[in-house]
């Protein structure tokens, strides 16, 4: 995993993943949820948590590396009013890894898909960072199936951040320090440094995997190129066309409008260096029209980190439960 400029991903890799499908994560998953797989394509199948509830659905769509369990210990807030999911996508977790089908598109038809499969007419959409591309194009290509909207710190560019990486390849992730590989506690202390909380215990099994005998970190639960597929194939989507209403929490955290901010910009090609500076603009005003998007509930928050609901737990709770009539 690492931090793309225009796209927010998880601070913290342990290594490289060499399998091409998923391992087993360890047993003794949360008892919070069913876990379900549904089949969403021919040979792929994603986890479907079933956190149980009463009322209409409202499904937790997780941030690009992450799985459903990032939700575990948030998600049952809502369970009073709605029968709440969470869903891993394709290429973690315990999802399927397949070759292809990372594009916008599919990504996006994959969530119609597990609504299909609960036979859920209309639901409530929730979505952290990349998750805000693929309900926006389920809100736009199939708005009867969307009753209200609600962005946590959303992906607003990853057009833009796609078009880039094509011309200006990311320098490699930085080297974990080894002693944050020792064992299970000492990743899941690494991970808390950097989003600002710590994640669903159960997050950490879906996440990585671990020595039996050490401990130690072996590698990510992860396809190895998903992130690199995700990215590059990202499609522009119209936030603008969303009719269903929208609650959209955000850190404030700006984009570099230099483009020496840009990550590794030293060592790109002068024409590398060149699309850095086209694309900074581009940026720039994405997120400036997003961040003031008419008819939109738009709520700033203060000293937050990219993962809202757990560095800012309370504020998150109260917007949405009030955006949501609760």
């Amino acid at each position: 995993m690492r931090k793309l400029f225009l796209c927010c991903l998880p601070l913290f890799a342990c290594a490289t993943t060499t399998t091409s499908v998923p391992t087993s994560a360890p047993a003794g998953a949360s008892t919070l949820h069913r876990v379900q797989r549904v089949q969403v394509a021919e040979g792929v199948e994603l986890e479907l948590l079933d956190f149980g509830g009463q009322g209409p659905a409202l499904v937790f769509l997780t941030g690009q590396g992450n799985t459903g369990h990032v939700f575990d210990d948030f998600a049952p807030e809502f369970t009073s009013a709605y029968h709440v999911y969470s869903v891993t996508r394709r290429g973690y977790g315990s999802s399927s890894w397949p070759e292809r089908g990372y594009d916008t598109v599919t990504l996006s038809t994959d969530v119609v898909r597990v609504l299909d499969s609960q036979g859920i007419a209309k639901a409530v959409l929730v979505g952290h960072s990349r998750a805000g591309e693929e309900i926006t194009w389920v809100a736009t290509h199939h708005p009867e199936r969307v009753e209200k909207v609600l962005f946590l710190d959303i992906q607003t560019k990853g057009d833009l951040a796609a078009e880039l990486m094509k011309e200006a390849p990311q320098p490699p992730p930085r080297e974990p320090n080894p002693a944050d590989l020792a064992s299970r506690a000492t990743v899941a202390a690494a991970i808390a440094r950097g989003v600002g909380g710590p994640l669903p215990e159960h997050e950490i099994d879906e996440l990585f995997e671990f020595d039996p005998k050490t401990g130690r970190c072996l590698r990510d639960r992860q396809r190895p190129d998903a992130e690199d597929q995700v990215g590059k194939s990202a499609l522009k989507v119209d936030f603008a066309a969303i009719r269903a209403p929208v609650l959209y929490i955000h850190t404030g955290e700006r984009v570099p409008e230099r483009a020496e901010g840009y990550n590794g910009f030293a060592q790109l090609t002068p024409a590398q260096q060149a699309k850095v500076r086209e694309m900074i603009p581009k940026a720039v005003q994405r997120v400036a029209e997003v961040r003031s998007m008419p008819g939109w509930r738009i709520v700033q928050l203060e000293r937050a980190e990219h993962y809202v609901w757990i560095t800012n737990r309370d504020d998150v709770l109260r917007e949405m439960k009030a955006f949501l009539g609760m």
